[in-house]
């Protein structure tokens, strides 16, 4: 199975929403504080251009290389992440 990373602020709602519905459905995730990881984040930052919560990063099973989701760029709304992370697991 393929670690899922949520980059996420404390009191950050849509964090909040995703963490919880990925509970619910019994899916593994990484919480990824941004005042914790600040430059892992810029990392994300960086590579995105896009500088919105929550972002998802899905690494590979073989390697640290994987595929980040933004929303804006990649999702629209919490239904579409989910969906996305469900299809690749």
């Amino acid at each position: 199975m393929k670690k899922i990373y949520i980059f996420t602020l404390y009191g950050c709602s849509y964090c909040r929403e995703l963490k919880n519905k990925l509970t619910e459905l019994s899916i593994p995730f990484h919480d990824v504080e941004i005042p914790k990881n600040r430059e892992l984040w810029q990392s994300i930052v960086k590579q995105t251009g896009y500088d919105l919560l929550p972002s998802v990063f899905i690494q590979n099973e073989t390697d640290n290389d994987g595929l980040i989701y933004t929303p804006g760029r990649d999702f629209q709304d919490l239904n579409e992440i989910i969906k996305i992370i469900k299809s690749i697991n």
